[in-house]
């Protein structure tokens, strides 16, 4: 054992001592050439490269890359013709080192490349408008001299390692700029045939990675690091790898490629992979038009993208970008709120159109089998598209299945408050996504409701059990069949909102509503709240989903007028009823008119017209009426005998046509206020009939004392009352009856009673008066010959009383 360790050391010194004399040899032999051969690598080089080459030295070492000897070139530049012109260098370095093989060279009888080192090097490829570039200076050119460039033999080339070196690859003509520095790149070069294969293992920071300057650059600022192998086929001049791992900032992706240096305009096909990335880190790495739209989203949890850059179009020197990602229960962040639990499979192409240039407004993004909840609102959508992303435009469908009081979270409404119910919705949406954008915007399909609550807050006016569907049309909205509740009012609604999609794009100003209400039996009573103030609202912070729509719908509600008409088979108001009452009103925030209104009570009817300004507690009003043949004891029990109670349902009988014109305020409890109601009333009475009525009683205590007064029917009664704040004044009025004729005239004031004048004519005395034939009559400004005048006024103990008043004080206003 011994003796074969001896007989292996001494082998190995032998080895060992003729390596070190055949060492020393080379070095005694470049020592005896080394003028010659520094002269021979200047020449060669000066003939191998066109263009101003400058070397500031070079020198022979042998110990730096031991065994090796190297031949050190120092202050290396290389320049084109028109260098003065563009001042780039297309190679400067300090020190670029070429090491030989020592003994390969020996073996050969030539010089052997083994290795180049470039150190604290620039090389600039530069290529102007105009298509010029000093890439000339690389192209193969004659040897000066019949001597045969130094080679590899054997198909060996020499590694290369790169330290500190930037690389540009500029071209103005097509708004290209690549700019990398090259912390450090140390690659080995085997050939195989016509393939010549590197691996390299390289540090690189990113510059630029412009393919279109105008939108900025790929991997800006980025770190990229990494072992790969690239192979080169020397006669197609193709680059190629397949699925080489680089870390960019420290995380992984997967690539594979194919280049074309030699074709024009630079064609190329790039893929990248990778597995569980931040998605703000995925966004860092694309240009800065696409970042800013990517940076208003965000997603929760890692991503799986798949990539690719296809520069294979002579058109269009922008690379098409395909880009695919799918998703499974993240949250993902968007300008519209936050979806929990969303899932889709997502790509996105910056050449949605094909053969249209490659910018934003031809870039778009596709989601398949999206589903998620935004604000607890589940939505499901099988495609969604966002194209233009200059001009952001969205089409999708879009289902949901929701309880109706998640509407008051998503929407943020300050005027609808979304109580119960359920909701199916089916919808197809195209549009803007800008809030700033005012192209058109369509949505089609319904909504179905079920046992829906709502209340409109201004109003407090509750709509309960709502079941029906409404449809949505291009930009209108039409409610297809909506049954509904509001207090004991059961109504059935149709109608359309015209424009009113085009809020969702902030131009309202052709949205209206026109709305058809039928119900069996219509209480007043159930929409008295309308009347009140129109912008009374409660202020809610929610920012949902709908926030800035319903923000704009809030403000329709209270700016654009609503056209309503409705049929209602009766109609009640406290105790006034009617039939077949047909309605057309005008609603916005600060009037409601009504244009006509017609009711039948009994064998009469009611038209009435009506305008009420909304302003707070007190509400102008003014209303134009004509009674036709209304039964006069119905028409003072509904309106409570109109605040009086000299006259009331009880004394009377007949019926009553009237044109009235009143003017005031109406409070927002819906009672007129105190001392505002001014206007008049024209009035006919046919049939009447007073009945125990006490200012009759009082007649009777005082005159016609043989009369029964009790029991009083009358001619037709024509007159005029005029209504000032608290007071009426009833004109001149002839009253003809069974048991008299007289006139009337004079004040009724609200708060203190009647003070009028009754002039009875003496002819009442005569004893041939028939009861059952009224006397001639003559007309409200007729005679009366001689007569007895009487006063009638509540006195201070409340009592009416009738008294002797030849000076007629009853008629002097200033006494009331």
């Amino acid at each position: 054992m011994k003796k074969t360790i001896r007989y292996t050391l001494r082998i190995a010194g032998a080895l060992l001592g003729i390596f070190l004399l055949l060492w020393l040899g080379l070095i005694g032999f470049i020592l005896l050439k080394k003028q010659t051969l520094l002269e021979k690598a200047r020449t060669e080089i000066k003939e191998h490269f066109g263009g101003d080459l400058q070397v500031g030295a070079l020198d022979i070492s042998f110990f730096r890359h031991f065994p090796s000897a190297t031949l050190r070139l120092s202050d290396v530049s290389l320049r084109d013709s028109l260098w003065q012109k563009h001042h780039h260098d297309l190679l400067k370095a300090s020190s670029i080192y070429v090491s030989m093989g020592p003994f390969k060279s020996l073996f050969s009888g030539k010089l052997q490349l083994s290795q180049i080192f470039v150190e604290k090097a620039a090389l600039y490829f530069y290529t102007d408008s105009t298509g010029y570039s000093n890439t000339y200076l690389l192209r193969d050119r004659q040897p000066a001299s019949p001597a045969k460039p130094v080679k590899a033999s054997n198909g060996d080339l020499p590694d290369i390692s790169l330290s500190d070196v930037r690389w540009v690859d500029e071209k103005q003509d097509k708004h290209k700029l690549l700019d990398f520095d090259v912390k450090s790149l140390k690659a080995s070069l085997d050939r195989d045939g016509r393939a010549i294969r590197i691996n390299a293992s390289t540090e690189i920071h990113v510059n630029s990675f412009a393919f279109n300057t105008e939108k900025g650059s790929f991997l800006k600022d980025k770190d990229l690091a990494g072992r790969l192998t690239v192979v080169f086929n020397t006669a197609s001049k193709i680059v190629q790898f397949d699925k080489v791992t680089i870390r960019i900032d420290g995380h992984p992706f997967e690539l594979s490629g194919r280049f074309f240096p030699t074709i024009s305009p630079d064609p190329f096909f790039l893929s990248v992979d990778t597995k569980d990335a931040r998605f703000k880190d995925l966004s860092s790495l694309l240009t800065p038009n696409i970042q800013q739209k990517l940076d208003q989203y965000d997603i929760d949890k890692p991503v799986t993208v798949h990539a690719q850059l296809d520069a294979g179009s002579a058109d269009d020197h922008t690379p098409q970008i395909q880009v695919r990602m799918n998703l499974e229960k993240a949250s993902v962040l968007t300008p519209a709120g936050r979806f929990t639990n969303a899932s889709f499979k997502a790509s996105f192409t910056n050449e949605w159109k094909k053969g249209l240039k490659r910018e934003d407004e031809n870039s778009g993004i596709r989601l398949l089998g999206f589903s998620g909840e935004l604000q607890s609102l589940p939505l499901q959508s099988d495609t969604l598209t966002i194209t233009n992303l200059k001009h952001p435009q969205m089409a999708c469908d879009l289902r949901s299945s929701f309880p109706i009081p998640l509407l008051n979270e998503v929407t943020g409404s300050e005027t609808l408050q979304f109580q119960s119910g359920f909701c199916q919705m089916n919808l197809y949406y195209k549009g803007p996504l800008s809030e700033n954008d005012t192209a058109g915007t369509t949505v089609n399909g319904h909504l179905d409701l079920d046992s829906a609550g709502v209340t409109y807050l201004p109003a407090r006016l509750a709509l309960t059990n709502a079941n029906g569907r409404l449809l949505f049309k291009d930009q209108d909205l039409v409610i297809e069949r909506l049954s509904a509740k509001t207090g004991s009012t059961r109504i059935q609604v149709k109608g359309i909102a015209k424009n009113l999609v085009a809020l969702l794009d902030r131009n309202a100003e052709n949205v209206s509503m026109d709305w058809q209400l039928t119900t069996p039996i219509l209480d007043l009573e159930d929409f008295v709240g309308l009347t009140g103030p129109g912008s009374s609202t409660t202020k809610k912070t929610s920012k949902g989903l709908l926030n800035a729509s319903f923000n704009r719908i809030d403000q329709l509600l209270k700016d654009v007028a609503v056209h309503v008409a409705f049929e209602a088979d009766d109609l009640e108001y406290k105790k006034f009823s009617g039939a077949h009452a047909k309605a057309n009103l005008i609603f916005d925030d600060h009037r409601i008119q009504l244009t006509k209104l017609t009711v039948q009570q009994g064998s009469g009817s009611l038209d009435l017209k009506a305008t009420l300004l909304r302003k707070g507690r007190e509400n102008p009003l003014e209303l134009e009426s004509h009674l036709d043949q209304v039964d006069l004891p119905k028409l003072f029990a509904a309106f409570n005998n109109f605040g009086q109670d000299a006259l009331t349902s009880k004394n009377l009988k007949g019926r009553l046509t009237a044109n009235i014109k009143l003017s005031g305020l109406l409070t927002d409890k819906v009672k007129i206020a105190t001392g505002s109601m001014k206007g008049n009333v024209d009035f006919t009475i046919t049939g009447g009939q007073l009945v125990d009525f006490e200012p009759m009683e009082k007649i009777h205590e005082t005159v016609l004392k043989n009369r029964d007064l009790s029991d009083i029917r009358f001619a037709e009664l024509q007159n005029q009352m005029d209504i000032d704040s608290t007071t009426l004044y009833l004109h001149r009025m002839e009253i003809n009856s069974t048991a008299f004729t007289l006139f009337v005239e004079g004040y009724y004031n609200l708060k203190r009673g009647p003070d009028m004048s009754l002039q009875v004519p003496l002819s009442n005395l005569k004893k041939d008066w028939n009861p059952n034939i009224p006397p001639t009559s003559k007309g409200n400004d007729g005679k009366a010959g001689l007569s007895v005048r009487l006063r009638a006024r509540r006195v201070d103990d409340g009592k009416l009383k009738v008294s002797w008043d030849p000076f007629r004080k009853a008629l002097k206003k200033d006494k009331h």
